[in-house]
């Protein structure tokens, strides 16, 4: 598949999945797919379907229509699942998936199987959002579509500084700009800006963190007590992987969350040789070679002790 424009011939309504967690490529790339379709093939009925996402990115135009009645929904003729993985990163969106008569992934996680019927895959890619927008015809690009995709290329590539930001990426981000969105207010209100609860919560996390592996992994734990002191959730956490990165002497951060009783998440971020994605897919994860993360189950000091054994392999393969 080149352009979105082959899938959506003759397709009278499409459903729009992500994945659960949503985070800034994921509302955007859906949205910006959502408001494509809606100027260029106005005829076809268009729905998007995420769990619950962060307030901030309620600047984005159409998050008002975006829907949660997964298993009322009807069937419709294509299905395009946006940045997930795999298909358990659907969550009950694989309701939706497996009634679709068509169904197509747009994905940029090399760790994806090919769970859809066309897969669209650039692992090279730093975003979904980025690869929708090539398969789009750009002259039909519209305001709205622009501030989705500009939002969400933003957010997983940290504003434009990791590694997998190329010339292209900010040839693409130029464009978009070009198209009058408010760039400024994009970033600074969905990704720089913090509640005061979410400011408390990655504080609380800085101070606990620790240092491992051998000194090269830098490391925090979060229990629910310690979100609910706050009152801060899940989605709270944005970013706490990423600023531990920040530490000088660490290639490799661990931030590990208690999502429920003998459950927990975890993300990796890495600097520069690292590849979390292997270390994520021993238990069951995945992700990007410098981030990835993970579901664990059992207690906190063993799931800690597990990860950190196998951070410390992969960084052993590059001594």
């Amino acid at each position: 598949m080149k352009k979105i424009d082959e899938a959506l011939e003759g397709k009278n309504s499409v459903a729009i999945l992500g994945h659960i967690r949503p985070d800034g490529d994921c509302v955007g790339s859906c949205l910006g797919l959502y408001h494509y379709i809606r100027q260029t093939a106005p005829q076809i009925k268009a729905d998007v379907y995420l769990d619950s996402f962060r307030e901030e990115f309620s600047i984005l135009p159409g998050t008002e229509i975006v829907r949660r009645d997964f298993h009322g929904a009807e069937s419709y003729d294509l299905c395009i699942a946006c940045d997930a993985s795999d298909r358990g990163r659907l969550g009950e969106g694989t309701a939706i998936l497996d009634r679709a008569r068509m169904t197509v992934c747009v994905d940029h996680h090399k760790t994806n199987p090919g769970y859809a019927q066309i897969t669209v895959l650039r692992p090279e890619t730093g975003s979904t959002s980025e690869i929708l927008y090539e398969l789009m015809e750009e002259t039909r690009i519209g305001k709205e579509t622009a501030m989705c995709l500009y939002t969400g290329m933003a957010h997983d590539t940290g504003v434009f500084k990791y590694q997998s930001t190329t010339a292209r990426t900010m040839e693409i981000a130029g464009k978009l700009m070009n198209l009058g969105i408010p760039f400024t207010e994009l970033i600074d209100r969905t990704f720089y800006q913090k509640t005061l609860p979410q400011t408390q919560i990655m504080g609380k996390a800085l101070m606990e963190s620790r240092i491992g592996a051998g000194g090269k992994c830098v490391y925090s734990f979060l229990s629910l007590a310690d979100m609910e002191a706050v009152g801060a959730s899940p989605m709270d956490l944005e970013g706490i992987a990423e600023q531990l990165r920040l530490v000088e002497e660490a290639e490799v951060s661990l931030f590990i969350y208690e999502m429920a009783p003998g459950c927990f998440k975890a993300s990796m971020r890495s600097k520069s040789y690292a590849d979390v994605s292997r270390v994520a897919a021993r238990f069951g994860g995945g992700g990007h070679a410098r981030a990835a993360g993970c579901s664990l189950t059992g207690d906190r000091e063993g799931v800690t002790a597990a990860m950190l054994a196998c951070i410390r392999e992969e960084l052993a393969v590059h001594d």
